[in-house]
């Protein structure tokens, strides 16, 4: 892979950032209820629930490698790495759509509460119910700035997999 194939892969990922984030705020700022608007609505809902699930599970894998390099840098007279944190890059995650991937988008307030959840979680701060239970009203909060409301459901329900026997992040929306 040469450089210039790198230099292109990363506008591909900044534009399907921007892409991103755009259909996010478009569908936020959409007023009316046609059955278009309906669809993207749902669509973004089902996208939002995946990054969520996503993004729950970086915090969880994020504080377990934490933990190895802070140990390993106490025992080795080193200073003590950052916790981690939630970051712009966070925000994205990759989901499988009927048509192939693509990427999603939620905003940093949001993803950063979901990250911090999945920081407390591997911590031990918070049991799986209580994982679920908060994530919910996060998830309410984004079905609300959807306007969700309009339609008598709520499909955003992230972190089923806590609640499944299987333990395993479901990455497809459609």
């Amino acid at each position: 892979m040469g450089l210039f194939d790198w230099v292109q892969s990363g506008d591909a990922d900044a534009a399907q950032r921007s892409t991103a984030k755009k259909i996010f705020e478009q569908t936020v700022a959409a007023e009316g209820d046609s059955r278009e608007k309906r669809a993207l609505r749902v669509r973004q809902a089902v996208r939002i629930r995946v990054v969520m699930d996503k993004v729950f599970m970086s915090g969880t894998k994020a504080w377990a490698g934490y933990e190895e390099s802070r140990m390993i840098a106490i025992a080795g007279g080193d200073d003590v790495p950052p916790s981690p944190a939630a970051t712009e890059e966070t925000c994205y995650q990759t989901v499988n759509t009927v048509n192939g991937q693509t990427m999603a988008y939620v905003p940093l307030e949001f993803a950063t509460q979901v990250y911090e959840l999945g920081v407390r979680y591997q911590k031990g701060e918070v049991d799986g119910m209580l994982a679920v239970n908060s994530c919910q009203d996060i998830a309410n909060t984004l079905g609300d700035l959807l306007k969700l409301d309009l339609y008598a459901v709520q499909p955003i329900l992230p972190l089923n997999f806590l609640l499944e026997d299987r333990g395993e992040v479901d990455e497809d929306v459609d």
